[in-house]
């Protein structure tokens, strides 16, 4: 963070500045030579109305190569930055899990920080049960789909039942599900077998009736071990989903839109 703490010099003097954190890879142990710094830079509501456009989002390339963004600084303003906490996409939770605060004089960065990077439980329990259940409705159409000829939208559906997949195992692994690019990094770091990521990704390469049921076995094994027996009525949990307003709304909420 050496050089990270050098590149935010110039922003120290921003009237109107809260504080700066650094989020994404930069933050992380997988960091790579193809990763950049991204910066997020909060001020108060007046100085960001009075910030230009092309201020309010700076990057600065390195034309390498490989030509690639070097850094980045986004500004948020107070009030944008403390309605995330009321956002439903994971992208503003996750990445407040592993931030690096580089410039909080008053400590309020801090606090909503903390707060965006809490995962309450009943909010990681609903979406363990909206997840698991587009996993499994989505292989079973799947297979109807193969079944059908339909070779393209069979992988498609797929593809979004291993993105449901994927959420379910950063939510029973008490994590709110990172961006899908850095996805098998963060799962490993949790603690998930090498085994079922390699089976996820025989599954999406490869997929037909065969590997779709192994997977499901290995994810109810991996389900078993972590404590988790909500999956084991699945006429309860069906019903749960399509008959009872909490289900329905839990999928209105955290379901693929």
């Amino acid at each position: 963070m050496e050089r990270a703490r050098e590149l935010i010099k110039p922003y120290l003097d921003v009237d109107g500045l809260i504080g700066i954190y650094v989020v994404g890879s930069a933050t992380r142990p997988f960091r790579d030579g193809l990763s950049d710094y991204d910066f997020e830079v909060v001020v108060e509501d007046e100085t960001y109305a009075a910030l230009p456009d092309a201020e309010k989002h700076r990057f600065v390339i390195d034309e390498g190569p490989p030509r690639r963004v070097d850094h980045e600084f986004y500004f948020w303003p107070w009030s944008g930055f403390e309605g995330l906490l009321y956002s439903k996409v994971d992208m503003f939770h996750f990445a407040y899990q592993y931030p690096v605060v580089l410039h909080d004089p008053t400590g309020r960065l801090q606090t909503v920080i903390e707060k965006l990077a809490a995962l309450p439980e009943d909010v990681r329990t609903t979406r363990t049960k909206v997840h698991y259940l587009e996993y499994r409705w989505g292989t079973g159409r799947a297979n109807k789909t193969f079944g059908r000829g339909a070779i393209l939208n069979g992988r498609l559906v797929v593809a979004e039942a291993l993105i449901a997949l994927i959420k379910l195992l950063f939510l029973v692994n008490n994590s709110w599900p990172s961006t899908r690019h850095w996805s098998t990094h963060e799962l490993e770091l949790l603690g998930v077998p090498s085994d079922l990521l390699a089976a996820i990704e025989r599954t999406l390469a490869d997929p037909n009736s065969e590997s779709l049921d192994r997977l499901v076995e290995d994810v109810h094994e991996h389900l078993d071990n972590k404590g988790e027996a909500f999956y084991q009525d699945a006429q309860a949990l069906g019903r749960w989903a399509v008959l009872t307003d909490e289900g329905k709304t839990a999928f209105q909420t955290w379901g693929a839109k």
